[in-house]
């Protein structure tokens, strides 16, 4: 149950969740492909450049999909209400 996960602290879906598409696998597929032919490509200062380009890249990712989460999750919970008062509203017509 979601709850006693969460309660638990064993709710961890920014680590967990991984997508299945084939989109996705080729993408970390082409990305681990231009990262080693930059590797042979450019000076150790260079590609650690690109490393650190790639790593705060990830950083800002994973900042805004939390953002993305964040409103997702409040727009469900707006929907939720919405249908709650329109059951209400209707249940008081009657």
């Amino acid at each position: 149950m979601i709850l006693e996960a969460i309660y638990n602290g064993n709710f961890y879906p920014s680590e967990t969740v991984v997508p299945k598409s084939e989109r996705y696998r080729n993408a970390l597929k082409a990305c681990e492909k231009i990262m080693d032919r930059l590797a042979e490509r450019l000076t150790k200062e260079d590609y650690d450049l690109v490393e650190e380009l790639q790593d705060q890249a990830s950083i800002a990712q994973c900042e805004e999909n939390e953002c993305h989460f964040k409103v997702g999750f409040s727009a469900g919970l707006l929907v939720q209400r919405e249908v709650m008062e329109q059951i209400k509203t209707m249940s008081n017509d009657s």
